[in-house]
């Protein structure tokens, strides 16, 4: 005997993908240019702006920008972009924290940068022609975290064109001759996904400069000549 088939009342959903990879401050850029673009291509016909336009009032609407997706970016939550880099130091971890934290003796080991003021135990100004020779750049820096022989932590202050935070890590080797050193610097990129697309561009070229710096480094603490008191 066939038993018959009751049917029952269920609830059902559709999942909604989220597509969105842009914040709203970045939708609202592209409304403004959406805006423009179609107007200026209205007023003196042209396809270019005005496809343009059309694309920008797209990623307005949707919050989707399809460039982005391509590379992989979701500008609604840049995250800290990291460049790190170990070396080996032929001198002792003593003498290499107690060096590097003079910061009057980077500027002479350290090519790229200019000159280093220090204002106090903790704050100091930095110059660097990191960016190009054209021109330099200034930033205060604080250190944050002190383990003398060990650690040294520090952060750029608000406002600073090279806003970052860093640490420089010192771990003597098994025979206590030489220094294992780890240097990290992190940096939140600005300008929403075309920042995040220009850090993903330029970190290959400062991870280089880092490994070109440290070698620097390496080469004037280990050959210069040793201060006795």
């Amino acid at each position: 005997m066939s038993t018959p088939l009751k049917l029952r009342s269920g609830r059902f959903s559709i999942e909604k993908h989220q597509y969105e990879n842009i914040g709203w401050s970045e939708r609202m850029v592209s409304m403004f240019l959406s805006g423009a673009l179609i107007s200026w291509g209205l007023r003196k016909p042209s396809k270019t702006k005005f496809l343009y336009g059309a694309y920008m009032a797209y990623r307005a609407v949707t919050g989707r920008c399809l460039f982005y997706e391509q590379l992989g970016i979701d500008a609604r939550r840049p995250r800290a972009v990291n460049i790190r880099g170990e070396f080996v130091i032929e001198k002792p971890v003593a003498e290499v924290f107690s060096y590097w934290r003079n910061l009057n003796n980077l500027p002479g080991s350290i090519h790229h940068l200019l000159d280093v003021k220090v204002i106090d135990e903790q704050l100091s100004t930095w110059k660097s022609n990191v960016i190009g020779n054209l021109f330099s750049v200034n930033w205060d820096a604080e250190i944050v975290k002190e383990e003398p022989g060990r650690l040294i932590g520090w952060q750029s202050a608000p406002g600073s064109l090279l806003g970052h935070v860093g640490r420089v890590e010192f771990t003597p080797s098994e025979d206590g001759k030489d220094t294992f050193l780890k240097v990290v610097l992190s940096y939140r990129p600005v300008g929403g996904g075309v920042g995040i697309g220009i850090s993903k561009m330029i970190n290959p070229y400062l991870e280089g400069l880092l490994k070109k710096e440290m070698k620097n480094f390496k080469h004037t603490i280990e050959h210069r000549t040793p201060v006795y008191i």
